[in-house]
């Protein structure tokens, strides 16, 4: 049975906060700005555990700007 109820994750990319929240039931992974407007939405077709490996691992990525990072 897949879970409802989203899945958040606040992290820092670029020196800048970040929330991420994931819809696990449709897949869709939205992130906004820090004043909530969605700038990216897309489809996710992992666990949310990979989601948060990935993001842990574009952190780590300086070089990477954020608009970069590959979601689907």
């Amino acid at each position: 049975m897949v879970t409802t109820r989203p899945c958040t994750a606040t992290c820092v990319i670029d020196g800048m906060p970040l929330t991420v929240t994931f819809y696990p039931d449709n897949g869709v992974l939205r992130i906004p700005d820090s004043l909530g407007t969605c700038i990216k939405e897309t489809r996710w077709h992992a666990s949310w555990r990979a989601l948060l490996d990935e993001l842990r691992g574009f952190s780590e990525r300086a070089d990477h700007p954020l608009h970069t990072m590959a979601l689907a």
